[in-house]
């Protein structure tokens, strides 16, 4: 059977619409130091930190025993800076994504979002009013559910009314994509705004501008 018209597409936050790169970043602080490996390693590797995702713990809870643990390694004051300036240094909106978004809403497709997201920083961009873009969407804190667990994709399609084979995902993580193939869904690995036109385009998308 031939593949369904896409007339939705459904994008990932961090990495997508928001920058989200701690490799980057932590060399952009530290360089190739043993600060810099251990900063990555035990806040941004952290499975605590990445467990606020599920809306289960607050950050504050999170960070308190991963602080205790750095000033007793001795690595407290750099944690400590990390802290503070993360979210400002590394999470900037993608103006080139927001452009794309609007294009295809103009283009006639409905624009949704789906995202492992902490309800703190999630509040954090809807003041900057990138929620507004979309025509709806779920943040895993909501739910207690992350991707790649198929229960948040099937909480989409439902609490928006979509079909999957009606639809492509994009994603910068290719464990999230393989996801959400397993429930019929096109998927685009998203590299860059550009190259992601370029992909739609290949699979029929319309685009303005």
């Amino acid at each position: 059977m031939a593949d369904k018209p896409i007339k939705n597409i459904i994008f990932d936050f961090g990495g997508v619409v928001v920058g989200y790169d701690p490799a980057g970043y932590v060399q952009s602080v530290f360089g190739d130091t043993p600060a810099g490996r251990y900063v990555l390693d035990n806040f941004f590797g952290n499975a605590v930190i990445a467990s606020l995702d599920l809306g289960l713990m607050s950050r504050e809870e999170a960070y308190g025993p991963i602080m205790e643990k750095a000033r007793a390694d001795g690595y407290g004051a750099e944690l400590a800076y990390v802290e503070e300036h993360w979210f400002e240094a590394m999470m900037g909106t993608k103006t080139d994504t927001v452009a794309l978004i609007d294009d295809l809403k103009r283009a006639g497709y409905g624009v949704y979002y789906l995202t492992n997201m902490p309800k703190d920083l999630w509040a954090r961009f809807c003041a900057r009013g990138l929620k507004a873009h979309f025509d709806g969407g779920v943040a895993s804190f909501e739910l207690h559910i992350t991707k790649p667990d198929r229960r948040i994709y099937e909480a989409l399609f439902t609490r928006v009314g979509i079909d999957p084979a009606e639809s492509v995902f994009l994603d910068d993580m290719e464990r999230n994509l393989r996801g959400a193939e397993a429930l019929s869904l096109r998927t685009v690995l998203f590299t860059d705004a550009g190259a992601v036109r370029q992909a739609l385009t290949g699979l029929g998308v319309r685009l303005d501008g």
